[in-house]
């Protein structure tokens, strides 16, 4: 072989190699000045596409979005959005900053006199919200071309109390490559009522759920010529299913939604933080609907199928004598359809449920093995072994009633006809026609009765929020009791609890009262479950802290013990020092430094830092819910300064939220000289959010607002007998209580069980919650909090709760520089005084769910027998067929009403 042939392979090796280095960056994409259409086009785009942002939980399009393209949320709750855009011409790198906006109110009168002050204070007061307003920062990488979705997070505003109909959301695209702020297209959200919450349906399938969302219990059944419609009880959201589902990864974004319907959409479609963040929803007062066979077969994820009520096992035929037995056990006294069902299925039983035991700890749903729910916490898991949406199911009479009281758990319902002629669309109609209608045109309308459907006891079609979601967090959602040396107050509080009882003796069991819960506060905008910075606890821990701020005083014995060492280092030293030199006329020189020397060090040993110091205080409030091994941390975080300083709170993962509470300035005329007034939380720069701009003047204090999902290593929970309790967490508990009620409304009884070690179980002995006082040696803001809740007489029949104070962080969470951190929050600077304290909740068991009832009567009991009656319309005038042509058209006789027990 020569030389030739053997170098001709290296030959092709090396241009094999070559050719990389030739195509270099612009190898796998097309050249930016070559003759390509798609560049050329591309030339003729803006710089940047952006499309409007989307709320989440985000509809399908074809779904229905009830004219609110962008999606809805609720005023007071946080949620997620996510913003498209790509970058048409270049590769792109910078940050995008979002806002929350409220429209300003019409103004009913104007004049040429408003001044600009004015109008200031009006902008001001409609830009009002829960905390101080502040932007949201998150990074942007665009590469050329590339469509990006990007989340981010807010906290929809509450403007003050005042009802809104929509939110605006926009802010801008800053390029790192060029400075200039690219302004984001504006979106508007329409905002849900204090009773609204979402209703959100995980399927592949969305025509199927058509039924659910005209539901009557979605919203009252009205005339279309009706003025006035009744709010809607839940706002049905259907996600695209295309790509990342539009749902939050956070519970503290969850709040909002009341129940989430899985239908065939495979648990792999969810985000581990999605997962993460639906089991802590349940936790906390969820409702989780699974349907049927397909659902079982459609959750994989372990974590969750563990929680089902059905211990799944294939599938089998339905039993047509079971499906009866069910149809029958929920039917409305007037429901005369179960006979043509059961015809059906019996000559055709291929409808296919699910096989398999329930779990030890579920409870059946009426008759019939069909329907079992299992409570989770606070909340509750709802599965079928059948279909909800199969065709003989959803031909039943009775089952929006059953999906009502059943599935749903909300009281039974009653439906009343009322007159169209004292609607006041009636006068609405004689206004439109600009005369009085005639005597046949008003007998026409008094004979077009409408429907009014309430809940037994109501007189109003608006519905309480708390019945409509479930969900709780009891930092924010629940009252606290009057401290029992104030002697007075509590003995009005046992009076009116006395008064309230003996009132529900009297209801009807079916009365919706019975189900409202008297600890429960329901916030007139956000409902319940909203972020507030002026619950009774957060009022409570904020009052405390005000007490506590400042500098901390040095105890007695540190300034004498270095009044002391000074004088000793000062003269005698000093003294032998020098005359062991030889030198004792430098003993004289040597006091300046020596006396320098010692305030420095007296001054760091009394925590003062030089006379400039940085103090923290801290309450705050760990909620676990009943055998969960996470809890819901709520904050209230207070910094002092000598000297001002920006402070910034960093969280090591994403499972938090905060706001700014209070900032009181005693150097309030040289404000704008110390700081940067602009809050900024940042989002996605590191593994949790980031609150920048925490701006605290000299001789002055700020407080701040977090909630936080923390691991708390196990659960704490009762023995099977009830008679111990079993701490398999990482909190080490202090000064712990365990209350109860049971039995009669008025029997409150308290545990005192002192220091709870990790895997302790000490024993359980109660006695009458009255001789029960918390000792005073706790600090006083965590002493009055504690004695506050276990002096609260509102806690609900069947309820259980462990009250203790936290003796320390769990090691793996200490943060030496800052004191106790849970969560990985970190606060720099750091303060050289902290004192904190946490109070500890875990539910050991909670009321009973009540059993389902169903509605008092049907919708169909009041539809009428429609007669025909058209006149020659060639004798009228054509006002008047057009003011009576819907009138006559369907004038009818109702049927007559049926009787309700």
């Amino acid at each position: 072989m020569t030389a030739a042939s053997t170098s001709r392979p290296r030959n092709w090796l090396a241009w094999l190699l070559l050719i990389p280095l030739v195509v270099g960056c612009d190898g796998c994409r097309p050249a930016d000045d070559g003759p390509d259409e798609a560049t050329e086009e591309q030339t003729k785009l803006p710089p940047l596409t952006i499309d409007s942002a989307k709320a989440f939980p985000a509809t399908r399009p074809d779904a229905g979005t009830k004219g609110t393209a962008d999606g809805a949320i609720k005023p007071g709750h946080w949620f997620s959005a996510s913003i498209a855009l790509r970058s048409n011409h270049d590769d792109e790198r910078g940050v995008i900053q979002t806002e929350t906006k409220v429209p300003l109110s019409k103004r009913l009168f104007a004049s040429e006199d408003d001044t600009e002050d004015t109008q200031q204070k009006l902008e001001d007061a409609a830009a009002k919200t829960v905390g101080k307003p502040f932007r949201v920062r998150r990074p942007a990488v665009l590469p050329r071309g590339q469509r990006r979705v990007l989340d981010t997070r807010a906290l929809a505003p509450e403007a003050g109390g005042r009802t809104l109909q929509s939110v605006g959301f926009d802010g801008d695209y800053v390029s790192s490559r060029t400075g200039s702020p690219t302004p984001l297209r504006p979106s508007s959200f329409a905002a849900l009522p204090s009773q609204t919450f979402f209703f959100v349906i995980l399927t592949e399938r969305s025509e199927k759920f058509t039924l659910l969302q005209t539901a009557d219990w979605v919203e009252p059944h009205r005339s279309v010529d009706q003025f006035y419609r009744a709010r809607e009880n839940y706002r049905v959201v259907i996600p695209p299913t295309q790509g990342v589902l539009p749902l939050s990864e956070t519970m503290l974004d969850w709040t909002s939604t009341s129940v989430l319907f899985w239908d065939d959409l495979t648990s792999s479609a969810l985000t581990p933080g999605q997962r993460v963040a639906l089991t802590d929803w349940i936790h906390f007062g969820g409702t989780l609907i699974v349907n049927g066979p397909i659902a079982a077969d459609a959750i994989e994820d372990a974590s969750l199928r563990k929680l089902l009520p059905i211990e799944a096992d294939g599938n089998q035929e339905v039993s047509s004598d079971d499906a009866i037995a069910f149809l029958e056990s929920h039917r409305v006294r007037t429901d005369e359809s179960i006979p043509a069902i059961a015809a059906r299925l019996r000559e055709n039983s291929s409808t296919v449920v699910v096989a398999g035991k329930p779990h030890p700890d579920a409870e059946a749903l009426g008759a019939g093995d069909m329907v079992y729910q299992r409570r989770i916490g606070r909340g509750r898991i709802v599965q079928s072994r059948v279909d909800l949406m199969t065709e003989w199911m959803t031909a039943w009479k009775s089952y929006h009633s059953f999906f009502n009281s059943a599935v749903l758990a909300r009281p039974p319902r009653k439906r009343k006809k009322t007159n169209y002629a004292d609607d006041a669309a009636f006068y609405d109609l004689q206004a439109q026609n600009n005369r009085d209608l005639t005597d046949r045109e008003i007998a026409a309308l008094a004979n077009r009765p409408s429907i009014e459907q309430t809940m037994v006891g109501m007189q109003s079609e608006d519905i309480p929020p708390a019945i409509n979601s479930a969900f709780r967090l009891f930092a924010r959602d629940m009252q606290l009791g009057y401290d029992q040396t104030n002697s007075n107050l509590a003995a009005q509080e046992t009076v009116a609890q006395e008064m309230v009882a003996q009132q529900n003796n009297d209801l009807d069991p079916k009365d919706y009262r019975l189900r409202i819960d008297a600890e429960v506060l329901q916030h007139p905008v956000s409902g319940v479950g909203g972020w507030k910075d002026d619950s009774p606890l957060m009022r409570s821990f904020r009052s405390s802290l005000q007490d506590r701020i400042g500098v901390t005083i040095p105890d007695s014995s540190l300034v004498v013990r270095s009044l002391a060492i000074y004088l000793v280092v000062l003269i005698p030293l000093n003294y032998l020092v020098f005359r062991w030199m030889g030198r004792l006329e430098w003993a004289w020189l040597a006091m300046v430094p020596i006396a320098l020397v010692g305030a420095f060090l007296v001054a760091r040993a009394a925590q003062l830092d030089m006379g400039f110091a940085r103090s923290r205080n801290e309450l705050a409030f760990l909620e676990v819910p009943s055998q969960y091994d996470r809890g819901h941390l709520t904050r209230t975080i207070a910094f002092y300064n000598s000297l001002a300083s920006d402070y910034a709170v960093q969280f090591d993962r994403p499972d938090a939220a905060i706001t700014m509470l209070a900032s009181n300035r005693t150097d309030a005329r040289n404000a704008g000289m110390f700081g940067n007034e602009q809050l900024a939380m940042q989002l996605g720069f590191d593994a949790g959010p980031r609150l920048e701009g925490i701006s605290v003047g000299s001789n002055s204090y700020g407080s701040v607002h977090v909630e936080q999902m923390v691991p708390v290593g196990g659960q704490l929970s009762l023995s099977a007998d009830g008679t111990r309790l079993q701490n398999d967490s990482d909190l080490d508990l202090m000064d712990a209580f365990v209350i109860r009620r049971a039995g009669e409304p008025s029997r409150f009884e308290i545990a005192v069980v002192g220091a709870i070690a990790p895997g302790e179980s000490p024993a359980l002995s109660f006695q009458d919650a009255d001789s029960i006082r918390v000792s005073g040696d706790i600090p006083d803001g965590a002493r009055q909090c504690m004695q506050r809740i276990l002096a609260s007489r509102r806690i609900p029949t069947g309820s259980l709760r462990l009250v203790a104070r936290l003796a320390a962080v769990p090691p793996d969470q200490a943060d030496d520089a800052n004191g106790p951190a849970w969560g990985g929050l970190t606060v720099s600077p750091a303060c050289s005084q902290t004192q904190a304290d946490t109070i500890v909740m875990a539910h050991l068991s909670y009321p009973d769910i009540p059993e389902p009832q169903p509605d008092l009567d049907l919708a169909d009991d009041f539809r009428r027998v429609t007669k025909q009656v058209k006149e020659n319309k060639t004798t009228a005038s054509p006002e008047q067929n057009d003011a009576t042509s819907d009138i006559e058209d369907t004038s009818a006789d109702p049927a007559p009403e049926k009787d309700t027990p």
